[in-house]
Formats: C-alpha cells, structure tokens, sequence
C-alpha cells in the first residue's frame, strides 16, 4: 500500500476561452500525449464554464469528476486552476495542493486574484511552485508560507545570477 499522495497534474486554463496556459502532468493516461491533454483541458473547461463559481470560496474550491478522474477547480475571472487526481486519491490532499498553488501565486503576485497577464509575465514563479510542491506526481509540500518562502530564495538567487551577468557582459562590451 502506498502512503504516499499522488496528483496526476496540474492546470491553469484561460477563464475566457479555455485555452492552456500552463499544464504538467505526472501520469498516464496523460503524460506525454498533447493530444489526450488537450481533448481532457477542453472536457475541464467545457463541464466547469458554466457550472463553477467565479471566485470558489478559499477553503478548497470546488470538485467534479471528469473521465474518471477527481478535479478540484477554482475558477478566478481570468484564470481557471486545477488539481486532477485519480479516484483513490484523497480529495482533501487534492484540495489542499490546489490551495496551497492558489494562495502562493497569489502572495508572490502580491494580488487578490489572479490576473493572466501577471502570470504570465511571472511564468518562471508559477513552475517554481509547482515544482517546490509536486515532484513526478507526489505530494511533497501543501503548506503555502513554506513553498513561497522557498521559491522567493529561489527567485533571489536566480535575480543575483541576472545581475552578475548583466555585469559580466556590460564589462565585456566596455572591453570590446
């Protein structure tokens, strides 16, 4: 018996027309196959337009079943976020991902919702979250202050190798 938790991916779709804005997904019958992915996101999208509450309340978003898979959703304006998890799965720990992804955009972003364009200017900050939480599908961290307090060293440390770049080659051109 395995004691570990599972996801099976990660979605964010466009809350205006469905389209992917970022997707990673941990096991079959999805991962690696675009076309079974996008035939799945346009099902997500199609069955929770209309039937999901814009703004799902903060203790977990909603849930639904989908191709035999557990979906729990939170619609934003903009942004439509997913959690997909098999059947077995326990949708609490799904619910508990989706919140934690949620709640640390939303304090790296430094907004009340999430907008688009901000996440997608911020795209390298979303798939560090992502990554901090999930690794191949398992559950490591569901506690949004410790995966933001992560990512935002990760963010520095990546911002100080920027700089010292940017200096390197300005010295460079200067030398040239």
């Amino acid at each position: 018996m395995d004691i570990m938790h599972h996801i099976q991916g990660v979605v964010l779709l466009d809350g205006e027309n469905g389209k992917r804005l970022f997707a990673k997904y941990y096991k079959e019958p999805f991962e690696g196959n675009l076309e079974k992915q996008l035939a799945f996101e346009t099902k997500l999208y199609g069955k929770t337009h209309n039937g999901g509450a814009i703004g799902a309340p903060k203790d977990g978003g909603d849930i639904t079943l989908v191709d035999s898979h557990t979906v729990v959703f939170r619609l934003d304006p903009e942004v439509y976020m997913y959690v997909i998890g098999s059947l077995s799965e326990n949708e609490i720990m799904i619910s508990s991902v989706l919140v934690c992804l949620d709640d640390t955009l939303r304090q790296l972003l430094g907004r009340n919702s999430i907008d688009k364009r901000d996440l997608l200017e911020n795209f390298d900050l979303l798939v560090l979250v992502v990554d901090e939480m999930i690794d191949d599908g398992i559950i490591l961290q569901n506690s949004s202050e410790e995966v933001f307090q992560l990512v935002r060293s990760h963010a520095a440390e990546g911002n100080d190798a920027v700089d010292k770049l940017k200096k390197v080659i300005k010295k460079a051109q200067q030398a040239a």
